[in-house]
């Protein structure tokens, strides 16, 4: 009679997303739907090949329309990245943590028809979208518009075995696509590396966030 063995298994090569809610969101969201908006009415769309909609420029030039809700913002922001990173061992400085500065910040808006095609943040350890306003987004109305991240091993192994998977919970995601749906004041932060994307909508209410990129300060 075959004994039944004990199986040890640790999940490996894990992509972090970091997905939290901002304490002051009713306020900033107002405040950034205002300031977004009538940007948008005023300001050509900043030329970015990937993007059906409206994007205003990929610098630091949102703090001069919309600084004051943004500075709260990224309060936050900054202190989870800290709170999620630290520096390795070969910094001689195992388990201190790096401060970390806002480079580049753009806003988004997406009406119906709109998207934005895969890419990543290349230069950048964390990135990240603030959603100030979802729009007309959820799982039950299937209106499109979630954060889709792509697995970074490719397809594998659903190209060499599509009738098999990982007969562990935490692997059924593996050579898949995963989808997140979004909701006005949540943040969500992933590597700069990881390839992300944003499904087509097709909701009526505009579907508003806020982009960025972070870098640590090093010291000198």
């Amino acid at each position: 009679m075959a004994r039944e063995l004990e199986l040890n298994v640790r999940p490996i090569f894990s992509t972090p997303l970091l997905v939290f809610s901002i304490p002051e969101a009713e306020r900033l969201n107002a405040e950034l739907t205002r300031a977004v908006l009538t940007r948008e009415a005023s300001e050509p769309a900043y030329h970015d090949r990937e993007v059906i909609g409206w994007s205003s420029p990929h610098d630091m030039s949102m703090m001069d329309w919309a600084g004051g809700p943004l500075k709260t913002l990224f309060e936050y922001v900054i202190q989870v990245a800290t709170q999620a990173t630290e520096y390795s061992e070969r910094t001689g400085k195992a388990s201190q943590r790096p401060a970390w500065q806002v480079v580049e910040i753009w806003a988004n808006v997406q009406r119906s028809g709109g998207s934005n095609g895969s890419h990543a943040h290349p230069g950048s350890f964390w990135s990240g979208v603030y959603y100030v306003d979802a729009g007309d987004i959820s799982e039950k109305e299937k209106n499109g518009g979630e954060l889709q991240l792509f697995d970074p091993r490719g397809c594998l192994p659903r190209m060499l075995a599509p009738y098999l998977r990982y007969a562990i919970p935490e692997l059924h995601d593996a050579g898949n696509t995963i989808s997140f749906t979004p909701a006005s004041g949540q943040c969500v932060m992933f590597p700069g590396w990881q390839y992300h994307a944003v499904a087509p909508y097709i909701g009526k209410a505009p579907r508003i966030s806020v982009a960025f990129n972070l870098d640590p300060i090093l010291p000198k």
